[in-house]
């Protein structure tokens, strides 16, 4: 037999062992004949997602395929099953952004080493990954997958041992969606999202070994050509290779930074009138908690009131934050903060005339102010905040410090609030 064709038939019979599958959110080899063996092979895998950044799969490979084959057989079709495990974590970065479905695609890197010493054979294997549900409070969660592989196209033509191993994995064309079904947006990507995988140190790679006995050399009615369709629904911008680096991040422990403007509005009863805000707030938010710690900054603002429901009133007002802001940003978009701030009173003017402030002029003890969202909270966009406090009692503010201390400080105050994705 010459020699391209010797090579055809092992490039036709890699292209059919490999498309013999691996996948799911993940992948895998798998199959069934009367005589085949299980195999299995778990591995596990460091996972780069949008908003979720460097976060564990594990996924576990299995298979029934023959341990031995003779020269001059054909490889049959095999059944295709392949379940990944993916973290709670995972689920609760998808959730907040209110997604309850995850599917897509896989690529798995798989190295064929050829019977007869004749060399290794790289083939990537594209898979589907069937649609599975995000459960909803946060929990780990499996995504499999079910497949066949195409049969008749592999014919063995050298004794030996064929060895299969699973060297990498790429998710990509992975879409999550909402209760509505509609995709979920998740920046810096569209209705898709791109996922690098790192097989992590120490893993296993070798699926199944088989041995190729003697038998005829010059099977009859061989495939003259190798196939020349291509794998059934690929996707229409194949993956590069998958990264060969782990990743310098650790997974599973990173918060999530996300930064917001801020533009809204403080009512002040007692003082009857309005202070707009300005500020932005940079967040971490825990994906293994549900929660979140954040530096707000609001500017000097001058608020415009009426006191005794006739004078007219102004002050040039500055915040001074205790603390962090903590919170709670749960998979219902639902977001609950609290902060503790002093107020400064720089300056207070009635009729235009100066009637206090100063540089000690502030609230007596810091205000605690807790907000709730209104509506979904969006982590990659944004939301509307409400929520009501208490003005504690005013000091060092001068001579008159009685006075504006009446006229500023009391319960029933609002704060309404619009966050607005930055970074």
């Amino acid at each position: 037999m010459g020699v391209h064709k010797r090579q055809a038939r092992a490039r036709s019979a890699l292209s059919a062992v490999a498309a013999a599958g691996l996948v799911t959110g993940l992948v895998t080899l798998s199959g069934g004949s009367a005589s085949a063996d299980p195999v299995k092979l778990t591995q596990k895998y460091t996972c780069k997602f949008p908003i979720i950044n460097n976060d564990p799969i594990e996924v576990e490979i299995t298979a029934d395929m023959p341990a031995t084959m003779k020269v001059g057989e054909t490889v049959p079709e095999y059944d295709i099953k392949a379940v990944t495990k993916v973290s709670a974590r995972a689920a609760q970065g998808l959730g907040v952004m209110g997604a309850v479905t995850l599917e897509g695609k896989a690529t798995a890197d798989v190295n064929v080493t050829l019977p007869g010493g004749t060399g290794n054979l790289p083939i990537k294997v594209v898979n589907t990954v069937a649609k599975g549900d995000i459960p909803n409070p946060a929990a780990g969660f499996t995504l499999t997958a079910n497949g066949k592989s195409p049969g008749n196209l592999l014919t063995w033509e050298k004794e030996g041992t064929a060895k299969f191993d699973v060297t990498g994995l790429k998710l990509h064309n992975m879409i999550a969606r909402d209760a509505d079904g509609n995709p979920v947006q998740l920046p810096p990507n569209g209705d898709e999202f791109p996922a690098d995988c790192t097989l992590d140190a120490g893993q296993p790679t070798a699926l199944h070994t088989m041995t190729i006995s003697g038998g005829s050399t010059d099977p009859t009615d061989p495939p003259t050509d190798p196939p020349t369709d291509p794998p059934t629904d690929p996707p229409t911008d194949p993956p590069t290779d998958p990264p060969t680096d782990p990743p310098t991040d650790p997974p599973g422990d990173d918060p999530v930074k996300l930064n917001f403007g801020i533009k809204g509005n403080s009512f002040i009863k007692a003082a009857n009138g309005n202070a707009p805000l300005t500020g932005g707030i940079d967040t971490r938010y825990d994906l293994n908690k549900g929660t979140f710690d954040a530096d707000l900054t609001l500017d000097p603002t001058k608020g415009k009131f009426t006191i005794m429901g006739f004078l007219p009133t102004t002050a040039d007002i500055a915040f001074e934050q205790t603390g962090k802001t903590t919170g709670t940003l749960d998979t219902a978009g639902a977001l609950k903060s609290k902060s503790e701030m002093f107020v400064k009173l720089s300056s207070v003017n009635a009729f235009g005339l100066p009637i206090g402030g100063g540089a000690d002029c502030k609230t007596a003890s810091p205000a605690k102010v807790d907000l709730a969202s209104e509506g979904r909270f969006q982590p990659y966009k944004g939301g509307k905040l409400k929520g009501t406090y208490t003005l504690p009692g005013i000091k060092g503010c001068g001579a008159l410090n009685d006075i504006i201390s009446t006229f500023m400080a009391g319960a029933g105050n609002t704060i309404d609030m619009d966050l607005t994705y930055k970074s």
